[in-house]
């Protein structure tokens, strides 16, 4: 026995299913018999279904039938369709919306405005034609004909399978609302005059932007959001920015229009963006934080025309400029990795950074347009070359590495040369170079050893400060003063034959305490004045050639210090009275020259009871020698000097005066053959006696090789007893000296 159904819900459930099957079975049909208006009874030969088919309204147009919606149509029921085998056309203004169901057939529907929501089911094969298309389907593949005359608005993708075509209507848009355009085996027909706009939400951007008719280009999301590129986008209409970003994504942006509105693009390595915009253009070119970077820029904008850029960049590739052409960097900074080509400037201002990262040389010359910019970097490695063609102004010179080529144009640093650099500097004697700085050159200027002459060089450098050369430098014309030193460290400057050092005084001049020599021209007759120093004393040399010398080159340094053996040995300046340098000079003259020399001093440097009072230059030449002219130091402004006549070789030099010995080690002066000394080594005392007989009194000093007095007395007699008993042993000198002699011997003690 069967048992009975009971229970209430039991018999709700059956009640619900029998009216679900009532009702498919009594779906209402309308098939139109006649061509006519959509709400006349005619057209269907009876009842005119409604405007509004819901449930499972079912609407079929057959062949050959045109009808035409005189009102608007919905369609809003899951199982609600349109069948249109015939044609569904509209009066104007009329709209045909989809919500849920079905439009289907391959006949022909249009309207003035046609609405697919997102719970929609569109399988029409035929001809789908609006002003204004809506689709909300999240994926719609489509193998009709569609065509729209005003705007196809996507928020969903539409995607044109085989046989389907997307025609675009002349001066028409595409509007991208979170959706986008697919191909399966379809087509697009986008040769009219559209537009492309993006609202709403994130978009991938793709082949929307392909037609050969396309116009203006619109970004439009909200501030956070981007519109990615699918494919590469050839603009030849303007690219208008509302809110949002436009991120290349790997693929080419190239332009012949305008950018306008607030300009945001996002960058990558992979991109590249060409700007052909033949008038240059109006906004700037914005690339967001974390994507400033693309692979190609190329600008060609024209003579007398720019882009701008409004943010860092960095290019990875090529940056080519054409001619006539500019790129404004003005406030930001340009990083290319790649190279430089085209014939094209890059604008800057004080703020502006340029800089050259990559490893590759660079083929095309750099062109600088603007008074100064804030920072120039090239570290493109050893061996590669940047070459300049025009003046570089910049606040602060950072040579990595590779050479800068100054190809004739100037050089001029306002601040700081960066101290990590090791890059080099190739010039010619067309090229002026100015240091000007409120501090210290925390870096080197080092030059090419194949460009390694320049024509002037000014120093303008505050606080005490110097800039240092890290390699020979050769200034053909003037090396002017104003404030501040060059220092040579090891290196040599030279001077040519024309040229002049000017401004040079005690807080300005070239320092040679390092090994460096200021190298000069002369000629017979001709005064010179070799502006050197130490690091903390100006110390210039005066050097003239006599009209019976022959003329040539002449190098000068000096250092602090004098030695018993001109350059080596004992430090006698320790203990002797003296002025406490050195001045090396060195010439290719030889034998044929005679000059007259100057030297000069600060008070400061003048050491161990030192007076201006029968002052002499001495010259080392295996000995101090002591025949220069003694002569009372003249003092102009905060100097002294003194000079020394008739000189036939170069090498050291020092200020000594009456009371010096001028060597522990060395004996000197043609009179010691006439003194001689015993015993020698000697444990008790020392004799000398003098061979020529009485020489009245005499001055008898010793000094150990340290230059330290040890014992003095004076003496009248031939035979002079001199203890050294006390003495340590070791080795010393005796001198003895009045005001018609002056010997100097060595001894042992043991």
């Amino acid at each position: 026995m069967k048992k009975s159904i009971k229970t209430p819900t039991k018999i709700g459930m059956l009640f619900a299913s029998f009216m679900l099957v009532c009702s498919i079975v009594s779906a209402t049909t309308y098939t139109a018999v006649l061509s006519g208006n959509w709400s006349a009874s005619a057209t269907w030969g009876g009842t005119a279904p409604p405007f509004v088919l819901s449930t499972t309204d079912q609407v079929i147009i057959p062949l050959t039938i045109n009808v035409t919606m005189d009102q608007n149509v919905t369609v809003n029921g899951a199982l609600a369709s349109i069948d249109v085998l015939g044609t569904l056309s509209a009066s104007p203004y009329i709209k045909l919306d989809v919500i849920s169901g079905t439009l289907a057939g391959a006949g022909s529907v249009n309207a003035a405005n046609i609405v697919f929501g997102a719970a929609a089911a569109v399988t029409s094969t035929g001809a789908i034609i609006a002003d204004s298309i809506n689709d909300a389907i999240a994926s719609l593949n489509s193998t009709a004909q569609i065509t729209f005359y005003n705007a196809l608005n996507l928020s969903g993708i539409l995607t044109m399978d085989a046989a389907g075509v997307l025609t675009a209507g002349t001066n028409s848009n595409i509007i991208i609302s979170g959706g986008s355009i697919a191909l399966s085996g379809g087509s697009l027909a986008l040769t009219a005059n559209y537009d492309v706009k993006y609202i709403t939400s994130s978009a991938m951007a793709g082949l929307e932007l392909t037609g050969t008719g396309l116009g203006t280009v619109t970004i439009a999301v909200p501030v956070a959001d981007t519109v990615a590129l699918l494919s590469d986008v050839v603009m030849t209409d303007s690219l208008k920015f509302t809110s949002g970003t436009l991120k290349l994504n790997g693929f080419n942006l190239t332009t012949t229009s305008q950018l306008t509105g607030p300009v945001a693009i996002a960058g990558d390595m992979l991109s590249s963006v060409v700007i052909n915009t033949p008038t240059g253009l109006s906004n700037a070119l914005n690339f967001v934080k974390g994507f400033r970077n693309v692979n190609n820029l190329t600008v060609n904008v024209g003579a007398g025309n720019s882009v701008a850029i409004s943010s860092p960049l960095t290019v990875n590739g090529v940056l080519m400029i054409a001619t006539g052409s500019m790129l404004n960097i003005s406030n930001e900074t340009l990083t290319v990795v790649g190279d430089l080509t085209g014939l094209g400037m890059i604008q800057v201002n004080a703020l502006s950074k340029l800089a050259f990262t990559g490893v590759s040389a660079i083929t095309g010359n750099v062109s600088l347009s603007g008074i100064m910019m804030s920072k120039f970097t090239e570290n493109i490695g050893l061996g590669k070359s940047i070459t300049m063609a025009t003046a570089l102004n910049v606040d602060t010179l950072d040579l990595m590495s590779g050479t800068l080529v100054l190809n004739g144009n100037d050089l001029s640093v306002n601040g700081d040369i960066t101290a990590a650099g090791t890059g080099l500097i190739l010039s010619s004697s067309k090229s002026d170079i100015t240091i000007t700085a409120a501090n210290a050159i925390a870096g080197q200027l080092t030059f090419s050893a194949l460009g390694d002459t320049i024509h002037n060089m000014m120093v303008a450098i505050g606080s005490a400060g110097s800039v240092k050369l890290g390699s020979n430098l050769n200034i053909k014309d003037t090396l002017r003063f104003v404030t501040g030193y060059v220092d040579l460290d090891s290196n040599n400057l030279s001077i040519g034959m024309a040229g002049a050092v000017t401004g040079a005084n005690t807080n300005a001049y070239v320092i040679t305490s390092g090994g460096g020599d200021l190298f000069m021209d002369l000629s017979a007759s001709r005064n010179r004045t070799f502006q050197v120093g130490t690091l903390n004393n100006y110390l210039p040399a005066g050097l003239s050639l006599n009209a019976s010398s022959d003329s040539g080159t002449v190098g000068v340094n000096v250092s602090p210090n004098v030695y018993a053996q001109g350059t080596t040995g004992v430090e006698i300046s320790l203990s002797q009275p003296m002025v406490n340098a050195t001045w090396l000079f060195q010439n290719n003259i030889g034998a044929g020259i005679n000059a007259n020399m100057q030297l000069s001093w600060p008070a400061s440097m003048e050491l161990n009871g030192f007076i201006h009072a029968n002052d002499y230059i001495s010259h080392y030449a295996s000995v101090w020698d002591d025949i220069g002219d003694s002569m009372v130091a003249t003092l102009s402004g905060s100097l002294y000097s003194v000079t020394r006549a008739n000189i036939t070789s170069m090498s050291p030099f020092a200020v000594f005066d009456q009371k010096t010995i001028p060597t522990s080690i060395n004996e000197v002066a043609a009179a010691n053959a006439d003194f001689i000394i015993y015993p020698n080594p000697t444990s008790e005392n020392l004799y000398v006696k003098n061979a020529t007989g009485t020489t009245g009194l005499v001055n008898v000093e010793v000094y150990n090789t340290l230059g330290q007095m040890v014992s003095n007395f004076q003496s009248t007699n031939d035979l002079i007893a001199v203890p050294v008993s006390q003495l340590a042993a070791g080795t010393y000198l005796i001198r003895l000296y009045n005001d018609t002699m002056q010997v100097v011997k060595k001894f042992s003690k043991i």
